[in-house]
């Protein structure tokens, strides 16, 4: 039997079928005793809101967070969205669902995306630059990981192969940038775009979700980047003081304010343009994903986007 999607879902349905629970929490009842189950369900289609009324203290001790699960339920339709009401679940074994139902991949080939990336860096003329770029992406372990890796948790490319994808976004956007201002230096804005996200490596970790490592959590990508790029500028002969610093404050503040996580805010015309690229980048890419999720189901606008603080029009007809 073909799982149920996420996206399929409508109120009266009735749902048996296995979903990540990527949010789980007890939580009390405003006007008796007791407490319900809060849970929010998802596969490589999106997040559905669920709630389990009855003998939640039994069915909590059977399951984690981040476990796949069996659900048997109903949806209905709670604040104009849907909701999933779970009558019983408990933990599903492997053979009972397929990991593809649940990572979803680019759409993008990455043999043609990684051959993109390789005609940035023939571009980059300046030699320590060139060497530092050579120093990754000669790596095979290192291109292949690159390849298959998230751009993010949940939020833009969420995806296997997003990470790929959005590096080589933002490299197009930069080169657009640099013909309508040429006084940019092309060689920084290329290696800073190409290495700007590499700590998502360290971030970020996939099973049959995708989530946050340890030490993604406590260091971070921006400074994880910063270390793996100041390791490989240590190996490479000669790099120039200035131009390692300069590659250094392009990947530090590359979130723009320090309030989103950069270290130091951009203050080369460069770290600007990067800041500006990766946000305009990943936003799109955001604003696509949740149009393609609402796509089908009719509805004129998304759910609310506490990102953005907005709703998303959809453009569905009526």
């Amino acid at each position: 039997m073909s799982k149920q999607m996420v996206t399929d879902l409508r109120p009266g349905d009735t749902v048996s079928t296995p979903f990540l629970v990527s949010e789980k929490g007890l939580r009390p009842f405003r006007k008796k005793s007791g407490s319900f189950m809060s849970l929010a369900l998802a596969d490589r289609s999106g997040t559905i809101a669920g709630v389990m009324w009855d003998n939640v203290e039994e069915a909590d001790a059977t399951f984690q967070q981040g476990d796949v699960v069996m659900i048997e339920g109903r949806v209905e339709e709670y604040r104009d969205r849907p909701q999933l009401i779970v009558e019983r679940v408990r933990t599903c074994a492997d053979d009972e669902y397929d990991r593809s139902d649940f990572l979803a991949g680019s759409d993008h080939d990455p043999t043609e995306l990684l051959a993109e990336l390789r005609g940035f860096m023939d571009m980059v003329e300046e030699l320590h630059l060139r060497a530092l770029l050579e120093h990754f992406f000669s790596d095979d372990d290192f291109v292949a990981a690159f390849s298959e890796a998230p751009g993010a948790k949940s939020l833009h490319h969420s995806h296997l192969g997003g990470l790929l994808e959005h590096t080589v976004g933002v490299t197009k956007i930069l080169l657009a940038v640099q013909e309508c201002h040429p006084q940019l230096d092309r060689d920084i804005l290329i290696t800073g775009a190409l290495l700007h996200d590499i700590g998502k490596l360290r971030e970020l970790t996939v099973d049959i979700g995708i989530d946050y490592t340890d030490t993604g959590r406590l260091v971070g990508h921006i400074v994880h980047g910063d270390r793996m790029v100041t390791a490989a500028i240590a190996q490479i002969d000669d790099f120039p003081q200035q131009l390692a610093d300069l590659i250094c404050h392009i990947l530090l503040s590359h979130h723009g304010q320090k309030e989103y996580g950069a270290p130091i805010e951009p203050m080369t015309a460069e770290a600007c343009a990067l800041h500006y690229a990766d946000n305009l980048d990943a936003h799109v890419q955001y604003f696509q994903q949740v149009i393609d999720q609402g796509a089908g189901s009719g509805n004129r606008w998304s759910e609310y986007q506490k990102l953005f603080d907005r709703y998303i029009y959809l453009g569905n007809s009526d």
